[in-house]
């Protein structure tokens, strides 16, 4: 019999949970070298040692490694932990593998907040199209919830979110016709999703929403591993259950807000990157699960972000998202547990 440690958990698990993290850090580590070295100006570690003893040059080297390298490492690694630990936030709320932010229409939210901040010209700056991303994506979560509360099949809440991406897909090709041609193509660009728009004075205001957000998410871990029983046994062992449930909303909501407003519409590692968590990890306490599917979102990313940049990020994304997503539904069938 395996040796009993801490809270209950065999010491080959506290092993399994240690070799994970240290194997997914190194490998963060490598993509984000990687990332910084590659592209169509190819960089040495003698360039890179270089350029990192002197931030302030002004050579074209200096410039390309510190306003486009730089900013493209953070952006892939702030957008990957933001969107896995909101994907694995609602997933656990809701109850349901299949909820993540693109699919209950919350990214969708964000996208007509950003709509409104660059088409109609009502944002200010990159903490405007920031607020109008998070704000979009918080009201939607609240009709996400109320729509959750009337009905007692979570796979309502997957055709709500359809809906809902149609409907404001409609909202935001109303708010194009009236928009001038420069603003409209700043719009398309940002619609395609990307890790290279980020620029290097906006990552302290990226990084400062997403640590926010997951603060509030954080700050519910208690409430987060008693959800997946049931409210009613989280009830039980005194969590306050409608604080708890408001605060991990709005942390998910301002985590996908944050990486929609600025690297756009990212599809799959909310709703895929938990499920990787969970097989790597084989574990359902949010303690080793919150910071797992975060390094796994990074490391996902980045190495989508590895790809020629003909490539669309999303095409990379779907390719690995796909097949995890029908592994899962595949998985459910056979447990006969509904989605």
């Amino acid at each position: 019999m395996s040796k009993i440690t801490g809270r209950g958990l065999p010491s080959f698990h506290h092993h399994r949970v240690f070799i994970c993290f240290a194997v997914l850090v190194t490998a963060i580590f490598l993509c984000s070298l990687l990332t910084l070295l590659l592209g169509k100006v190819e960089f040495g570690i003698a360039d890179l040692l270089n350029a990192l003893a002197e931030p302030g040059g002004e050579d074209v080297s200096h410039r390309i490694f510190w306003n486009l390298r730089v900013p493209r490492v953070f952006a892939a690694i702030l957008a990957g932990v933001a969107l896995a630990v909101s994907g694995l936030s609602l997933q656990t709320v809701f109850r349901n593998p299949l909820c993540g932010p693109f699919v209950l229409g919350i990214s969708s939210g964000a996208s007509l907040g950003v709509a409104l901040a660059l088409l109609a010209g009502m944002g200010f700056g990159h903490l405007g199209v920031l607020g109008a991303a998070s704000a979009g994506a918080l009201v939607v979560t609240l009709i996400v919830m109320t729509i959750a509360s009337f009905f007692t099949r979570s796979s309502v809440l997957l055709v709500a979110g359809l809906l809902f991406g149609y409907f404001i897909d409609a909202l935001v090709s109303m708010v194009i016709v009236g928009a001038e041609a420069e603003n409209l193509q700043v719009y398309v660009a940002w619609g395609m999703g990307s890790f290279g728009r980020l620029t290097l004075d906006a990552v302290w205001l990226f990084a400062a929403a997403v640590a926010v957000g997951l603060a509030l998410v954080a700050g519910s871990i208690r409430y987060l591993n008693a959800a997946r029983v049931g409210d009613d046994f989280a009830r039980g062992l005194g969590v306050n259950v409608n604080v708890a449930r408001k605060c991990v909303l709005l942390g998910s909501s301002i985590l996908a807000g944050a990486s929609t407003a600025f690297c756009g519409p990212v599809a799959f590692i909310g709703i895929a990157v938990p499920h990787l968590a969970y097989m790597m990890f084989k574990s359902t306490n949010h303690r080793v699960l919150i910071p797992g599917a975060a390094c796994t979102g990074a490391l996902l990313a980045l190495v989508a972000g590895l790809f020629p940049a003909a490539i669309p990020l999303n095409a990379v994304l779907s390719a690995v998202g796909v097949p995890i997503i029908l592994y899962v539904m595949l998985r459910s069938s056979k447990s006969g547990r509904e989605l």
